[in-house]
């Protein structure tokens, strides 16, 4: 049978009171002292059995700069869910052998796990060359082809935003299609005057997808709108965009390495790292056995 608690005083009256004094405290010292309080000056909140609970166990369970009916509500319901813990713990412990309570094997394999991991962690650290080299990543990409397939599509794009109203639309499409240094200054500076969008003598590939989240260019057919529009001027109600695309590739053909080079870093790191594992692992190994502190019988 479960015996419920025996708290240090009538439940329905002191707990309440108790928690109040909490969740006050907590609001007035604001974190400063409240740290500090010791179990052998700590007021008793609750026991269950054998287990205590006292006021400075609830240190951090009320968080700072909540209001006091939420402090008092967080600490009751960490004191609720102590007693549960305990009330069921002790219920475990009484209808559970000693044999089903013994996790000392359990625990040193978690314990041997943990020590194991930090001590790879710091070898890794320690060991490990960072450094992929631009041969590496190529060599990489060029025998796993296979392996980067594109799943959406991508563009490369110049474009540049124009406001609707602006008197200045004439000149600006002209410094676009002449393409001269000169004019794409120009050009820059007009969308940094007026807070515009641009991007053009930009090399890099990126997803078509977010590209139509700058543009309004409505399609249901992403793959023969970029075969049919390579340069031209859309609009919405406030702004002019013109839009050249300077390459694409359709979804389902090899990615650039451009687009894949972290991934493939990731890779090479990897493989690194679980070669130095093993190595050390080996070399440990090795090292025991001729030290002859390893014997099989």
């Amino acid at each position: 049978m479960i015996s419920y608690p025996k708290l240090v005083c009538n439940k329905s009256r002191r707990l309440p009171i108790a928690i109040l004094a909490i969740a006050s405290m907590v609001l007035l010292v604001g974190g400063c002292d409240i740290i500090s309080i010791q179990k052998s000056d700590s007021r008793l909140l609750a026991h269950v059995h054998d287990k205590y609970l006292y006021e400075s166990d609830l240190v951090g369970v009320v968080q700072q700069g909540i209001g006091l009916q939420d402090s008092i509500n967080a600490a009751e319901n960490y004191i609720n869910n102590w007693i549960k813990q305990q009330l069921l713990l002790h219920e475990a412990e009484a209808n559970l052998t000693e044999g089903q309570k013994d996790f000392s094997k359990q625990l040193e394999n978690y314990r041997s796990s943990l020590v194991i991991y930090q001590f790879e962690s710091k070898i890794v650290r320690e060991r490990l060359d960072t450094t992929v080299t631009k041969q590496e990543l190529e060599e990489y990409f060029a025998s796993n082809m296979g392996d980067f397939e594109l799943k959406e599509n991508i563009v490369k794009v110049n474009y540049v935003q124009i406001d609707i109203e602006s008197k200045e639309l004439r000149k600006l499409r002209n410094h676009w299609k002449s393409g001269r240094s000169a004019d794409k200054t120009a050009i820059r500076q007009y969308c940094r005057k007026n807070g515009l969008n641009y991007s053009f003598d930009n090399d890099d590939w990126i997803y078509f997808s977010d590209f139509l989240s700058e543009v309004p260019i409505r399609t249901y057919n992403q793959e023969e709108f970029l075969k049919y529009n390579r340069n031209f001027e859309i609009r919405d109600s406030l702004y002019i965009y013109l839009v050249e695309f300077k390459d694409f590739k359709i979804k389902e053909s090899t990615a650039p390495l451009s687009l894949q080079e972290n991934i493939i870093r990731s890779i090479i790191l990897n493989r690194r790292k679980l070669d130095l594992l093993q190595r050390t692992q080996d070399e440990i190994y090795d090292n025991g056995l001729k030290s002859k502190n390893v014997e099989i019988y």
